[in-house]
């Protein structure tokens, strides 16, 4: 087994749900193909302002689409979602009382049940856009945008 990165809390260098970025196959080239949206694209204005969604985003809401960002540290080893975000997290919000989410991020319901990796390394997740506030059974948030259906992969530099 690989050490886990240094980068991460204490919870993900213990939990052993990491691959590396080499382990991680690419996506089909067909999602080459999906609109690339930014956190720009997605997020218009945050903060104090508030979220709002930006037009980019509503333009493609319930299509196939690709964003790159950082895949959060997961609450358990395995599982069938994640959070995406702009910028790394490096302490699971989930398990420290202390930590909170960026207002900013992604909900990814993964198309099937996945591993998960380093939160510093940069991936691009594709799936199906959905926008507007919901609240998430599985995991207790309300969530502005979802990819749904989705997968991910490191992207090549």
């Amino acid at each position: 087994m690989t050490r886990p990165p240094a980068s991460l809390s204490p919870h993900g260098r213990n939990h052993g749900a990491l691959v590396l970025p080499g382990a991680v196959p690419r996506l089909p080239l067909a999602t080459d193909n999906y609109p690339a949206l930014s956190f720009r694209d997605i997020y218009a204005t945050t903060g104090v302002i508030g979220l709002r969604i930006g037009d980019p985003a509503k333009e493609l809401s319930g299509q196939l689409v690709r964003i790159r960002g950082y895949m959060a540290p997961p609450l358990v080893a395995q599982g069938n979602f994640f959070i995406l975000t702009r910028s790394p997290v490096i302490t699971c919000p989930f398990c420290d009382p202390s930590a909170g989410w960026p207002d900013d991020v992604v909900l990814v319901h993964l198309e099937h049940d996945g591993r998960f990796i380093d939160p510093a390394q940069v991936i691009e997740v594709a799936g199906s856009l959905e926008l507007g506030p919901k609240l998430d059974p599985q995991t207790g948030m309300v969530r502005l945008v979802r990819l749904r259906d989705a997968q991910w992969h490191v992207p090549p530099d």
